[in-house]
């Protein structure tokens, strides 16, 4: 079934917002000039209008699109309408030590022989290592090392062969001027990666995994939970949504929960909603329209996007390592909604394009 890229907007909701469940995405239109404007997470976005999002009964969905102030004196519950601004434009703590007043690049190191796009590159430790520091030197302040591919149909591997990959580049790059984050599914991995040095754990199945959610929170790391339909193999085998940022959001709210519960404080949890991941193309751009509509979640957000499938599926069928172009127009979407990190294989590239966006997010930071 083919699905719209948008909501339809309508005149009024079916009842006043917070009267059932109810989503704000921010309307992200400036550098904060515009009177009343609220910052997005306290960084270089700001916004004054809102989107208000409600499902019905039936499973429709409802959009209207409203003033912040209007918004909430019109809520049925002005207290829960007030607390979801607070968490869209509330400043976000450091993660993992980074600032997230800025946009922070991670660089993605695959030690895999299959992994769409880079399989085989850093199979040897010294290449590996070599490449991370390079990365590192071209702006990433983190690098994401992992050993098990999760590419559309990847079959898994054993734990050690995991292992057996990923630990000699994360011991061989820890003491360098970056964070390392250990891009996994598994418990056991968790706990050997962090003691080896990984400070990040990067889970593509937000920590759903046997033994995961113990592993993350007895590490006491920092965590990045991702929305993933399905696993690995079985994610692009006709995935459905009602409509795909709602329900992105609805999981990771409650894997932020599980999280919680579990004893990981929330300044140490991130989201990433999984781009790509058990997704078709048009909920991938639904993905990229909505961005914003995850502050809501109150924590940071990364967006992995780069040399995914969508872009050569959008455009002229190109190889993954021919989507440059494209990988940095889906960074500087991000970033324009306040994304704060970004997961990426070209580092250079994507570091210059993030600095001249800046620039104009901040004009005044400009000589």
């Amino acid at each position: 079934m083919t699905q719209p890229l948008d909501i339809r907007y309508e005149a009024v909701l079916p009842e006043p917002p917070f009267a059932r469940p109810t989503w704000l995405r921010p309307i992200i239109n400036g550098n904060g000039a515009v009177p009343d404007a609220l910052s997005v997470a306290g960084g270089w976005r700001h916004f004054t209008h809102v989107d208000i999002v409600q499902r019905d009964d039936d499973g429709a969905y409802h959009a209207v699109r409203d003033s912040v102030v209007a918004m909430v004196k019109a809520a049925d519950d002005r207290n829960a309408a007030a607390a979801v601004i607070e968490a869209i434009s509330a400043p976000r703590t450091d993660f993992a030590g980074l600032s997230m007043d800025a946009p922070q690049l991670m660089g993605i190191l695959n030690v895999t022989p299959d992994s769409f796009s880079d399989g085989g590159q850093h199979s040897a430790p010294p290449k590996a290592i070599a490449a991370g520091r390079e990365m590192i030197g071209a702006g990433a302040s983190i690098i994401d090392i992992g050993g098990e591919s999760t590419r559309p149909g990847a079959e898994p591997i054993t734990h050690n062969q995991e292992l057996a990959r990923i630990l000699p580049p994360i011991t061989g790059l820890c003491a360098e001027q970056a964070v390392i984050s250990v891009d996994t599914r598994h418990g056991a991995v968790m706990t050997r990666a962090a003691a080896a040095g990984a400070g990040i754990i990067n889970d593509v199945d937000g920590l759903r995994g046997e033994g995961a959610l113990a592993a993350a929170a007895q590490s006491n790391l920092p965590v990045i939970m991702m929305h993933m339909q399905g696993t690995p193999e079985t994610m692009q085998d006709a995935p459905e949504y009602g409509f795909a940022p709602v329900e992105i959001y609805e999981f990771l709210s409650s894997r932020i929960d599980a999280a919680i519960a579990a004893g990981i404080a929330r300044e140490k949890i991130a989201i990433d909603p999984g781009f790509g991941f058990g997704k078709t193309v048009t909920h991938n751009m639904q993905v990229m329209n909505w961005l914003g509509l995850l502050h809501g979640l109150g924590v940071p957000i990364l967006l992995g996007a780069s040399r995914k499938s969508t872009i050569a599926k959008l455009s002229d069928g190109e190889p993954a390592d021919n989507r440059l172009a494209g990988s940095l127009a889906l960074a500087l979407a991000g970033i324009a909604q306040g994304t704060q990190i970004l997961r990426v294989h070209d580092v250079r590239e994507t570091a210059q394009a993030v600095a001249v966006a800046m620039a104009m997010h901040k004009p005044a930071s400009c000589a």
